[in-house]
């Protein structure tokens, strides 16, 4: 039986702009899930690998957002 709590991100998707819209919910979730760790241990670093996730998905992202505009996607 499935977690209610659990999300799943799916990149098995049908274009190259709905990989961007997964791997930036998924950033903005891991931030999500960054700033509850850290409100509830009332600690700033509990949150901090989610964090470091967060930015690198967003990162990745934005890098292939522009290499698909170079290529006149």
């Amino acid at each position: 039986m499935p977690d209610a709590t659990r999300k799943e991100f799916n990149l098995d998707v049908d274009s190259p702009e709905k990989v961007l819209s997964v791997l930036r919910k998924s950033a903005d979730e891991f931030n999500e899930s960054a700033a509850e760790l850290t409100e509830s241990w009332q600690d700033s670093g509990a949150g901090r690998p989610w964090e470091i996730v967060a930015r690198e998905l967003e990162i990745c992202a934005n890098r292939i957002e522009k290499k698909l505009i170079k290529a006149g996607y």
